[in-house]
């Protein structure tokens, strides 16, 4: 007997969704975006518009975008999706100075049957009987915006100097290892720093292709606290013709009792 009832209950629910139908969200393209190999883009960011479907024959409502760290979006055209149509949303990727190779974010978009999730709502909030077959679920869809960035010059392990351990008076280093990801030489030059920076680096430098080179920043402050430089040098590649390499740390006074303190 029992299971005669939860047979007839099966087959009511299907044909009580079949009735209803349903509502289908879909991306053009697929859920991933890809920008393939891109150069750096100038102002930072990679930008696309992305096409969203309702591919089912109920009307669809969209909740909730939320993009992940590293993107952003545009508030979509419309929320409310009517069968057969599209909505429509500029997403960017964010792409930081330091940032090469592959990179993946994503954004989640929360959706469903426009009538279902009002149902559910006014049952939570009035007790109302939500109509059998009636698909309520609000439903998680990820897009991911995927690009491999391609730089001609990449600079590790960071793109500026970090000191740890300064002391007053004493000498410390910091430093960079510059790689050639392009398939021509690149000529380094007018190397040049300020704040008591002083580079390995002196006239010109040629540098293969697939090759490194060494950037070492020798430093020995003078005075305790926040301590900041530059060094900049110039390169032949049309994409960087210029760099600017900022220097950072933390100076402490110099605890040894034979230091003496320049003159003030």
């Amino acid at each position: 007997m029992k299971s005669r009832i939860l047979t007839a209950l099966l087959v009511f629910g299907i044909a009580a969704s079949a009735a209803f139908g349903q509502a289908k969200f879909e991306i053009e393209g697929g859920e991933t975006f890809n920008w393939g190999k891109s150069k750096p883009p100038a102002d930072g960011q990679l930008s696309a518009s992305v096409k969203m479907y309702n591919k089912g024959d109920r009307e669809l409502k969209i909740t909730q975008i939320k993009p992940g760290c590293g993107c952003t979006k545009t508030d979509p055209d419309k929320y409310d999706v009517v069968p057969g149509d599209m909505s429509t949303m500029d997403v960017k990727l964010n792409i930081s100075p330091s940032q090469s190779g592959p990179i993946t974010k994503s954004i989640t978009i929360r959706w469903g049957d426009k009538e279902g999730l009002a149902a559910a709502e006014a049952a939570r909030a009035n007790g109302t009987e939500v109509p059998a077959g009636l698909d309520t679920t609000e439903h998680v869809t990820f897009l991911f915006l995927k690009a491999d960035i391609q730089r001609a010059i990449m600079i590790e392990p960071s793109i500026y100097f970090s000191f740890q351990g300064l002391s007053v008076g004493e000498e410390s280093q910091s430093k960079l290892t510059l790689t050639n990801n392009t398939e021509e030489e690149i000529v380094f030059s007018d190397w040049d720093a300020d704040g008591g920076l002083v580079l390995n680096q002196t006239g010109k430098v040629k540098v293969a292709p697939g090759q490194t080179l060494d950037l070492v920043a020798t430093l020995v402050p003078a005075l305790k606290g926040q301590y900041s430089g530059k060094a900049s040098f110039k390169t032949s590649h049309e994409d960087h013709p210029t760099f600017d390499v900022r220097a950072y740390g933390f100076v402490k006074d110099n605890a040894s009792p034979v230091y003496q303190k320049p003159a003030e």
